[in-house]
């Protein structure tokens, strides 16, 4: 008997659940009621200092995300409920979407004069670097035309001038070249790399251009390049190998996606061990030296310097 009640009300507890899901999903497709629904369920949620992963999971923000950031700015994101980051500022504040790098990279974006956003999406990390100084310059590079589409309503909406938007991917050589992605408005991964997107479902692709960040840099006359955030989907030291001339010149700071598994680490290495960069790797209790560069499976981030141990733990 107590296997059958056990059984019985596991079953109820997932049919519970599924209807909640479906529930959900209706409340974020309407309008007004998804911004009525998921202002009242935030403030309930801020009054009783509670959270809940499946609210923040399925019942997704559509329209105006607003969130104040260190120096007062409003940043402001704008969603069809089909956009992760979006979600997560909105449920959980600015620093909700890679917490272990977002404030980090909010710092060094303020005393930085020029930032390369690589593989930019709808614009999370341009905004924060746009609105962490005024008086810098960010390129957000990007090469979908929906996304890139999303990216500028997001920059239009925070009435910043200083970001120029770049449609192309950056690697190793300067052409043109396939891109993969999914066959959807607002994918969650795209990448040059066939080899990562193979196992996503309904993969489709299409040309693109692609320059390196030498050749940007040279064309543009950039005399200065402090930050670097790169995030494209396994690509990583394509793009480190198109921009070792800057590297060797201006010494960024590089914010650089890293995925476990994925073959990227050595290649990293053979480009800015010689360059006698360090290693971070970026946690919930901040960055970490390394002497090899490792992918781990949840932090996903590391900072690639030439600052010192003390100097990074001032930042």
């Amino acid at each position: 008997m107590a296997g059958t009640n056990c059984l019985q009300s596991g079953a109820s507890v997932a049919a519970s659940e599924s209807s909640i899901k479906t529930f959900l999903k209706k409340v974020r497709a309407s309008q007004p009621l998804n911004r009525l629904a998921t202002s009242s369920v935030k403030s309930f949620l801020h009054a009783t200092n509670t959270s809940s992963e499946l609210i923040v999971k399925h019942l997704h923000r559509v329209g105006m995300v607003r969130s104040k950031l260190p120096n007062g700015h409003i940043l402001k994101l704008w969603s069809r409920a089909d956009d992760w980051v979006s979600n997560q500022v909105f449920w959980r504040g600015w620093s909700g979407y890679e917490p272990e790098t977002v404030p980090l990279f909010f710092r060094l974006a303020t005393r930085s004069r020029v930032t390369l956003d690589v593989g930019a999406y709808v614009g999370f990390y341009s905004l924060l670097a746009a609105h962490a100084n005024r008086a810098a310059q960010v390129y957000a590079f990007e090469p979908l035309d929906d996304v890139r589409e999303r990216l500028q309503k997001n920059l239009d909406l925070n009435e910043l001038s200083n970001v120029q938007v770049i449609g192309s991917a950056v690697g190793a050589f300067d052409g043109v070249t396939e891109f993969f992605s999914t066959a959807t408005n607002m994918p969650c991964s795209s990448s040059l790399s066939y080899d990562f997107m193979q196992s996503a479902e309904r993969v489709y692709s299409l040309p693109v251009s692609v320059i390196t960040v030498d050749r940007f840099v040279r064309e543009n006359n950039l005399s200065a390049v402090d930050l670097v955030k790169i995030d494209t989907e396994s690509t990583e030291p394509d793009v480190l190998q198109g921009m070792a001339e800057t590297i060797r010149r201006y010494q960024p700071s590089i914010i650089c996606e890293v995925l476990k598994g994925r073959g990227s680490e050595r290649r990293l290495e053979e480009v800015l061990r010689p360059l006698d960069y360090k290693f971070y790797l970026l946690t919930p209790s901040g960055p970490e030296l390394r002497d090899h560069i490792v992918g781990h499976p949840a932090w996903l981030n590391y900072l690639f310097t030439s600052l010192t141990q003390d100097e990074v733990s001032k930042l």
